[in-house]
């Protein structure tokens, strides 16, 4: 395989990638007549911190259902990470979260982050593959992923939005070159 490369400062991407395969039909000759091909595979973004957002917002577990509620409405976004007072990540709360609680108990505007938000959730790190990150995603049935940094601390989220997105790209890039 022939990787082509751009080295961008501080970081390495992949974005094409040759492979060699042999004609696998017995007596066929090829174009070049070697029994060869070379098919150019246009990579994309091949981790995590390609497609995450990096910009957070973040609460704390004591902070309110009319908060987060009242947040997300203000934002346009579905997700939002949790974090204790040492930034590390301890709970995600997501508008499914916010409509399942209102559904069992419409008087629930009073409680905290810390009794509807999902505690311990499923992280992954900036260089984490992203088919890991969507087979994490697909397996588990859920719809974001904090991205940590080593110490635990939060540096982004993914979102099946953001794979989505990441992936129209990669089809785009795919039909480019095939005309």
């Amino acid at each position: 395989m022939i990787y082509f490369a751009d080295a961008s400062p501080g970081r390495v991407k992949i974005i094409w990638r040759k492979i060699m395969f042999r004609n696998l039909s017995a007596n066929r000759k090829t174009e070049d007549g070697a029994g060869s091909h070379q098919l150019s595979l246009v990579i994309g973004s091949t981790e995590v911190a390609d497609v995450m957002t990096a910009r957070v917002v973040t609460l704390s577990p004591h902070h309110s259902f009319n908060d987060v509620a009242n947040l997300m409405n203000d934002r346009y976004f579905r997700h939002c990470v949790v974090v204790d007072i040492h930034g590390k990540v301890v709970g995600v709360i997501s508008d499914r979260d916010i409509l399942r609680t209102l559904a069992r108990n419409p008087n629930s505007r009073t409680k905290s982050l810390d009794q509807i938000m999902t505690h311990n959730p499923i992280t992954v790190m900036r260089n984490t593959p992203i088919l890991d990150a969507l087979a994490k995603i697909v397996s588990k049935r859920i719809n974001c992923l904090p991205v940590v940094e080593e110490d635990g601390s939060v540096c982004g989220i993914v979102t099946s939005t953001d794979l989505l997105k990441s992936y129209r790209k990669l089809l785009e890039l795919v039909q480019k070159q095939g005309r």
